[in-house]
């Protein structure tokens, strides 16, 4: 089960000058990523980077008076491990994608950012200016990338972005950021992003207890109320001790009560929510 744990410290400045080491051997980033690679993948380009100034886009990106801005961005200094697979012929991009992700969900962590096809937006701005890799470039419709934040010791970000170019070969780019300093912020996921997880899940298990964390609460009923107002036609149940309450909250928000059920009194100090 996923636990989704605001916000960035910048918009700009994704570009990076690297200077790590140009190609890193694979047994090497077998040891050191959290992914394993697609069975049979060519590792076809990766480096290292120890100390590297680093933005993890955790929002859509668009170019702005000649600048590249992301909606939303984390900055910090850390080790930064870039790797990019080809993946066989007989094997497609969701496939390849896929099982990166869920060895990602099976850890402790939030995904913080998930999109695919055109709600991405430009995928030359992603593999040129955000990923630095120019073999990622290919039709709109055929990328996805997802970031997640992993409540390891030490604390990661881990970033996929799968894309098929035109040639229909399939690529999968890994990117993993070690802050030298733990984010101490709380980073939630985006509205679009809670509804993909309910839709392709049915729940999402939010770790607040609204009893002793009261702001942070609000954050998580404010997410769900936007999601609910994106998808006008999504019902949910909210679990946990303090279902009610929360319940209560949204139908305050303007949620109307035909769209809210109260189920199960567990999780205690956390809400569940269930798509009905």
């Amino acid at each position: 089960m996923l636990f989704l744990p605001t916000l960035a410290l910048g918009a700009s400045g994704l570009m990076l000058s690297l200077m790590a080491l140009p190609s890193v051997a694979e047994e090497s980033l077998s040891e050191r990523l959290v992914v394993e690679s697609f069975p049979r993948a060519t590792l076809v380009d990766s480096s290292i980077q120890a100390d590297a100034a680093h933005g993890v886009v955790i929002g859509s990106i668009r170019r702005i008076n000649n600048q590249l801005r992301a909606e939303r961005e984390v900055r910090a200094v850390g080790e930064l491990i870039r790797a990019t697979y080809q993946i066989p012929a007989e094997h497609g991009r969701q496939e390849a994608f896929e099982h990166a992700k869920e060895q990602l969900l099976d850890q402790p962590g939030s995904m913080l950012f998930f999109c695919e096809g055109r709600e991405c937006g430009s995928s030359s701005l992603w593999a040129n200016q955000v990923l630095g890799n120019a073999t990622l470039y290919g039709p709109e419709d055929n990328q996805a990338y997802i970031v997640m934040q992993l409540d390891t010791e030490p604390q990661r970000f881990v970033s996929l972005y799968a894309i098929t170019r035109g040639n229909r070969r399939v690529y999968l780019h890994v990117e993993q950021f070690t802050p030298s300093e733990a984010i101490a912020e709380t980073l939630y996921p985006t509205p679009a992003t809670l509804l993909k997880l309910l839709h392709a899940d049915g729940e999402v298990v939010m770790p607040v207890d609204l009893a002793a964390e009261p702001e942070e609460g609000q954050s998580w009923l404010n997410l769900v109320n936007r999601a609910m107002r994106s998808d006008t036609r999504l019902r949910i149940s909210v679990s946990g001790d303090q279902a009610p309450a929360a319940v209560q909250q949204l139908v305050d928000m303007g949620i109307r009560n035909q769209r809210l059920e109260v189920g199960d009194a567990a999780p205690q100090g956390a809400l569940r929510i269930d798509k009905l």
